[in-house]
């Protein structure tokens, strides 16, 4: 076997694989039938020739997928020279470990660890593109991008999959996924399934979101479905960048800051605890597990009033609403009330009774914070009731980004300050507060 023949094994693997992997290196050097230092030799010059290349164990957990590009020509000729290929083989062999018995005996033999792959640069050539006509990010893998390599897409995207019952749709506002729920209600070019999907954010688009999906999850897609998200592409790589805790995960990393939603939903379970401590009855009716949240409270998907109402409304229904009419039975009575006010008037007026409760209740050397957070409440409690009262055509306009971005950092702020007013009692300083939440460790857009 000539360098020539290698190439041409290493690229029908490839090719022919079912995820598009590379062949370990002593697998094709036995197929070779050449001496080791032959065989290094070819492997040299075709990775100088930018035919092939050499991914590590060392570099990423599993070589037999290309995540990232290639290391530099220098580095895969560096560790190529460290492998001794017939001396491994023949340890392995010898420290082969061996399970079963008779026909189901199977042997497991320690790998060296490197994998070969044709280069990009060849296989722009010998890639029949025909095959993947329909399968537009399937060419890119065959074409030898690399499998974690993101795509940036319109968000609206999302509105496919999370407006139709048929999908379940998952998000945690940094990272996703997509899957079908039933395969007898979906056509089979229907059945999908993205395992990641994050998000991205533009350098010339004023910072618009993008959604951010893996080219292996891309690549898996139905033909229909690739056609429709090709559709909805964005600009180039260099264009957007991912969302920083996006990207950690993608490698493997736990991410430094939680999503202010994240955080939102984390206060309210704060002051349910706190609030029971002093009273023994929570101050909010309800707390919310993220797999469990309303709908529509997270980032907009479509820039559109109505989405933008939707959200106005859920916010309102978690934060005003949510609060507990039982909290304030005999703790605002009418001695507390102002002038004009009775109790019959106030009933109702939730929002009203926290604040008196409050007033009476911390004492404050700086009560801006306080009243800021009673004018979010109020302001919120206004945007709710404003569709309910006017006739309205649905508008897409990208200011509905922007709006939603300044409410929710208000409304956290409110949520926030709440509990750290409740915080300051006695009865409820024995609650723990998580660290990243008391570190404020959030990440907002």
């Amino acid at each position: 076997m000539d360098g020539e023949t290698i190439l041409n094994e290493v690229t029908n693997f490839y090719l022919n694989s079912r995820d598009f992997n590379g062949i370990s290196i002593e697998d094709l050097y036995k197929k070779s039938s050449l001496s080791e230092d032959n065989f290094k030799k070819d492997i040299i010059a075709l990775i100088n020739d930018r035919k092939i290349d050499l991914i590590y164990e060392g570099d990423i957990p599993n070589p037999h997928i290309k995540p990232f590009p290639a290391p530099t020509i220098e580095k895969q000729l560096e560790k190529l020279n460290q492998i001794k290929i017939d001396n491994h083989i023949k340890e392995s062999g010898e420290n082969a470990e061996t399970f079963g018995e008779g026909e189901f005996k199977i042997s497991f033999v320690q790998g060296i660890g490197c994998c070969v792959y044709p280069a990009p640069d060849h296989l722009k050539d010998k890639v029949d593109w025909k095959k993947y006509v329909s399968r537009p990010f399937t060419l890119r893998l065959a074409k030898g991008e690399w499998q974690l390599r993101p795509y940036f897409f319109e968000l609206g995207i999302l509105a496919i999959y999370r407006n139709d019952p048929r999908y379940t749709y998952r998000t945690d506002d940094i990272t996703g996924s997509i899957s079908y729920v039933d395969e007898k209600l979906l056509n089979t070019s229907d059945q999908i399934f993205i395992q990641h999907f994050g998000f991205g954010f533009g350098f010339g688009d004023g910072g618009i979101r993008a959604v951010a999906v893996l080219l292996t999850d891309l690549a898996k897609l139905t033909p229909e479905h690739q056609q429709i998200w090709k559709a909805k592409m964005l600009g180039g790589y260099y264009k957007y960048r991912l969302h920083p805790e996006f990207r950690r995960s993608i490698l493997g990393d736990f991410y430094e800051k939680e999503s202010i939603f994240s955080a939102f939903l984390k206060e309210l379970e704060v002051i349910k605890e706190m609030s029971e401590k002093i009273s023994r009855i929570s101050l909010v009716k309800k707390i919310f597990e993220y797999d469990e949240k309303p709908e529509n409270f997270g980032f907009l998907i479509l820039p559109t009033l109505r989405e933008y109402e939707l959200f106005c409304h859920t916010l309102d229904r978690m934060m005003s609403d949510n609060l507990n009419k039982e909290f304030f039975k005999d703790k605002v009575t009418e001695s507390d009330l102002s002038e004009g006010e009775t109790m019959e008037k106030i009933d109702n007026q939730l929002i009203r009774k926290l604040e008196i409760w409050i007033n009476k209740t911390v004492r404050f050397s700086d009560h801006g914070p306080k009243d800021e957070m009673f004018k979010i409440l109020r302001e919120i409690r206004g945007l709710r009731s404003k569709p309910a009262h006017s006739h309205f055509k649905n508008e897409w306009n990208l200011r509905f980004y922007e709006d939603q971005k300044k409410l929710v950092k208000q409304a956290y702020t409110a949520i926030r300050t709440l509990r750290l007013i409740l915080a300051n009692h006695n009865l409820a300083k024995s609650v723990e507060v998580p660290e990243w939440l008391f570190k404020g460790e959030i990440r907002t857009f």
